[in-house]
């Protein structure tokens, strides 16, 4: 049974602080011990089971050394640090503890007294889900080119979602009024989370179809859009309330805006662009996080965020590293403007 993936930003935050002791005492005398044991067996089985470079791992080896450091820890900060100390040990960029508290959030925990929803604005998102959705902006300019941000979402709240995609098509839609053929897509902000509910908002731009793969051994999952809804294999990642919308213009040129801030579910939208013709890539190289996740809980509410595969493009080509853009353009924060869109409106308006 495939489980369902999701994308996440790397969080560079460890396990929160329990009742730190500060007196140099024995380990096995710190309260924290036994809790820190169980965290650490829960994510080495994990990890042993689902890492998607598992095969490179010696894992008694490395259970014992990742159980010595703890062992040797001072304090409790020192004993759960050691837990996320074995994505260090292992080269591993992509994977991290999620705390307890965020974990809630992105789960879809709502706090008492707050309303889980969106609004029909055009910017699409309420106030208090400013730490779970990035903004998402649309926007003519000039020669009826359309400009539109895709935004990072750190929920998998199933609504939330489904309001995001929604908010997402809804832009598009009013942008295409105007009959749009040429659009630029930025994805310079976009930080990641889950890939869902951005796949399934930009299927009107690339419609029906394969947009990628997750890819493990000889495994090839298809990433696909369907009719407002972008699937997993034959498992629903995220659909729209209303069955999807069409553009109104079959052929469209596109840009696509990246940066180094471009990662991970952002990337894997990029890459649902890539190598498309009528498509560019431009900017900077993304960050690199070019692999895909699984959610795991842990005893202690918090959620082992785990790489268990690779990704690759609409052709099948596995992703290494950073996705390169067709054109570098850098930024120069000495100087005003944007020259990342200057350029894309230049290449649009030489077609």
């Amino acid at each position: 049974m495939i489980r369902t993936i999701i994308l996440l930003l790397l969080l560079v935050e460890l396990l929160p602080v329990r009742a730190a002791n500060r007196s140099g005492a024995d380990t096995a005398e710190l309260p924290c011990r036994q809790k820190a044991e169980k965290l650490l067996d829960e994510t080495l089985a994990f990890m042993e089971k689902h890492y998607y470079r598992r095969a490179q791992v010696s894992w008694p080896v490395f259970a014992a050394d990742a159980k010595a450091r703890l062992r040797e820890a001072a304090t409790c900060e020192d004993a759960y640090a050691s837990v996320s100390r074995c994505f260090l040990q292992l080269n591993e960029p992509h994977s991290f503890i999620m705390p307890p508290e965020k974990a809630a959030r992105y789960l879809g925990a709502t706090p008492e007294g707050q309303d889980a929803s969106l609004s029909g604005s055009f910017n699409g998102l309420l106030p208090n889900l400013s730490e779970m959705v990035g903004e998402i902006k649309g926007e003519w300019l000039q020669d009826s080119i359309a400009y539109l941000t895709i935004p990072w979402v750190s929920t998998t709240d199933s609504l939330i979602c489904e309001r995001i995609a929604d908010s997402l098509q809804s832009v598009i839609a009013r942008l295409d009024s105007r009959n749009i053929s040429r659009w630029i897509i930025d994805l310079r902000k976009n930080s990641g989370g889950n890939c869902w509910p951005m796949l399934a908002g930009i299927g009107p731009l690339l419609g029906d179809g394969i947009y990628g793969y997750f890819v493990s051994g000889d495994q090839r999952v298809p990433i696909t859009y369907h009719d407002g809804s972008a699937f997993q294999g034959r498992h629903i990642g995220c659909r729209v309330s209303n069955g999807g919308y069409r553009t109104q213009s079959r052929q469209k040129s596109i840009v696509v805006l990246t940066s180094r801030k471009t990662v991970s579910a952002g990337e894997i939208v990029a890459l649902a662009f890539k190598g498309r013709a009528q498509t560019w890539l431009i900017g900077e190289p993304t960050a690199g996080l070019t692999t895909a996740n699984a959610t795991y809980s842990l005893s202690d509410r918090s959620l082992l965020v785990l790489t268990i595969c690779q990704e690759a493009d609409h052709t099948g080509r596995i992703c290494e590293g950073s996705i390169q853009p067709d054109k570098f353009v850098t930024v120069d924060m000495s100087h005003s403007g944007d020259p990342v869109r200057e350029a894309a409106l230049e290449w649009l308006q030489n077609l």
